[in-house]
């Protein structure tokens, strides 16, 4: 199943977002991770559209959203573009699954917004920013923006960060095609703004998780090295009642190392959650 494009205003910024799934079905919000776009659940999202209406919001300054001037990119920044995105499509409540930095900005959307969560999916994400890791998305950014002869040429020298990955080379050239733009002289290059890398501030975001009272699930790449046993503990200590499900043969990338048990995953969590949902609703409607 194809998505359909689309375009928001948000505050001066035009955002992009893909849709899939038919307008009156339960509402899932997909978020991505930094420097990633909203085609990077292209697979998943088409597998669950069957039950859901999904969304895919490509976040300001990365796919086809607009870059702010001056840049703007702190988490909050994002998940205050989230929350007028939500408002603006007159939605009551939601699904959201983040992953990496994606789901900082969900998790601090639903900290603020929990009347608006019917699950919350956290992926691959520590919920953390440790000074180091601010000082090292700096570093990132004060490398020179990479240039390509040709598109192939771009698709080609394509690399996730961090490396590894389990995905095959169809899925990379996939999401690496969707992620670079032509510039005038013909060379090509990302379309995700560096400048973005800049703005990461440390700050630690799991005490939000003890103000949600909606169903909660962490998912973890079974090698995944951002995301390590121990960050998972914590994760678990300030959510004791989320669910947790570990992705076999998956790195950070999770999603894309392996998508078939990753939709099985979330699918089967997004149902049971939507069946608890239900069931409070009916509670409420007979009180």
């Amino acid at each position: 199943m194809l998505p359909r494009d689309h375009f928001i205003p948000i505050d001066g910024l035009r955002l992009h977002y893909l849709e899939w799934g038919a307008a009156a079905s339960p509402l899932v919000v997909l978020l991505h991770g930094g420097s990633a776009h909203a085609h990077w659940w292209d697979h998943f999202a088409a597998s669950i559209a069957d039950t859901y209406r999904v969304l895919a919001l490509d976040l300001r300054g990365h796919g086809d959203s607009e870059h702010p001037d001056p840049p703007a990119y702190r988490v909050d920044d994002y998940a205050h573009d989230l929350a007028a995105f939500i408002a603006c499509l007159g939605v009551d409540r939601i699904h959201l699954v983040g992953h990496s930095l994606g789901a900082m900005v969900a998790t601090t959307f639903a900290g603020e917004h929990p009347q608006h969560l019917r699950a919350l999916v956290i992926v691959d994400s520590q919920l953390r920013i440790t000074p180091a890791g601010a000082r090292y998305m700096l570093r990132l950014r004060n490398f020179p923006q990479p240039l390509y002869r040709d598109r192939q040429h771009a698709i080609e020298r394509f690399r996730l960060l961090p490396t590894q990955t389990a995905a095959d080379t169809k899925t990379l050239q996939h999401v690496a095609a969707h992620g670079i733009r032509e510039l005038p002289d013909g060379r090509w290059t990302y379309k995700f703004d560096r400048e973005a890398l800049a703005h990461n501030q440390p700050q630690d975001l799991t005490p939000l998780l003890q103000r949600l009272t909606c169903p909660i699930l962490i998912v973890r790449g079974a090698h995944s090295t951002l995301l390590p046993p121990a960050a998972m503990a914590a994760l678990r200590a300030a959510a004791p009642e989320a669910e947790v499900a570990e992705i076999a043969a998956a790195h950070h990338h999770v999603m894309l190392d392996n998508p078939l048990e990753f939709e099985r995953v979330v699918r089967t969590f997004l149902e049971r959650a939507q069946s608890v949902d239900h069931l409070k609703s009916r509670r409420a409607a007979h009180r």
